[in-house]
């Protein structure tokens, strides 16, 4: 008797995950950044000079000095204005002394009013004399109006410089200015809120990586009709680690948010959808499954909430799935 045995081979169901379309979030407000051509200016720069004529008797910085405010740079020969200050000194005294005993006199009617006004015009005038003496004497220094550092030297010790003759340049080197140019084309496009209101960096050829902040200073009312663009300036403080000099190239970055026009989402993403509200399914990566979400648009039809940038909605045959339900991304065969 031949028996035959049937054996079941059990077999475990595998779930099948359904391959689904995805489509990904764009940034809603990608930040961008305009660059322009700049050179680095002194924000304060004075060219000194004595307001009187003489001889150097010394100059006591160098071209690169560091100074500070209020330091005494340079000296005339004073001897000469020394003598005459004593001299004018001698003078207002003996005029003082005269216009005293004539206000005694004249108040005693022993004088005349004309010889009791000379008295007083003499006296004025030697008064004058003095505090131009005074001055002049003061004048044979050349003292540092600002803390900064010597840009330029234009003479030198013994030589015989007339008034107002150019003897060094100083400059603040710890605050600069950076002067760029801004096409007309870009204002008409941006407008000029985009250059005063956005954040601003300045960078330097020996140094892209390192962004110096700065400060929006002043922008000309009118354009160059030769370059057909705005004159800009911006104020920054100099980096420790940077010697940065006036005349040195230089780029201003502004940076600033373009926010998108409205988020296109295909139509066949939608769960249900009104003007400025719907429902798609949201893809969770870590879990890989989906869930429904909530979005809302404002009248512009721009995102207001519900989505995020970067994160992946399902694109197709949303009719096909369901709350909670595990997908994996669609791809082509042989790739992407």
């Amino acid at each position: 008797m031949l028996v035959g045995c049937n054996q079941a081979n059990s077999e475990i169901a595998t779930p099948v995950i359904t391959p689904v379309k995805l489509w990904q979030v764009p940034e809603l407000n990608a930040s961008a950044q305009d660059s322009f051509i700049a050179k680095i200016d002194a924000t304060d720069r004075a060219s000194l000079s004595f307001q009187v004529a003489g001889e150097i008797e010394s100059i006591n910085v160098k071209m690169g000095a560091n100074v500070s405010k209020g330091e005494v740079l340079a000296l005339l020969e004073p001897n000469d204005y020394q003598l005459t200050l004593d001299a004018k000194r001698a003078e207002f005294e003996l005029a003082k002394t005269g216009f005293e005993r004539a206000k005694q006199l004249y108040k005693k009617k022993l004088i005349s009013t004309d010889t009791y006004d000379q008295s007083e015009t003499q006296y004025k005038a030697a008064q004058a004399s003095l505090k131009q003496a005074q001055a002049d004497l003061k004048y044979t220094k050349i003292i540092a109006p600002f803390d900064g550092v010597i840009s330029m030297t234009f003479a030198k010790e013994h030589q015989v410089v007339a008034a107002s003759q150019p003897v060094l340049n100083i400059i603040n080197n710890q605050e600069l200015d950076v002067v760029f140019t801004v096409p007309v084309s870009y204002v008409e496009e941006n407008g000029l809120e985009n250059i005063e209101f956005s954040p601003l960096t300045v960078t330097m050829d020996s140094r892209p990586e390192l962004h110096v902040p700065a400060v929006f200073k002043e922008i000309s009312t009118q354009p160059d009709p030769d370059t057909n663009s705005y004159t800009a300036t911006v104020t920054m403080e100099r980096p420790q680690t940077m010697n940065l000099l006036p005349g040195m190239a230089a780029q201003v970055h502004a940076s600033h948010s373009r926010q998108s026009t409205g988020l296109s989402i295909a139509d066949s993403a939608w769960l249900a959808r009104t003007d400025q509200t719907g429902e798609l399914f949201l893809f969770d990566q870590v879990t890989e499954t989906i869930s429904r979400v909530d979005v809302q648009f404002d009248s512009n039809g721009k995102l207001v909430s519900g989505l995020s940038a970067g994160d992946l909605i399902i694109e197709a045959g949303v009719d096909r799935l369901v709350e909670g339900q595990r997908v994996k991304a669609w791809t082509k065969e042989g790739g992407i």
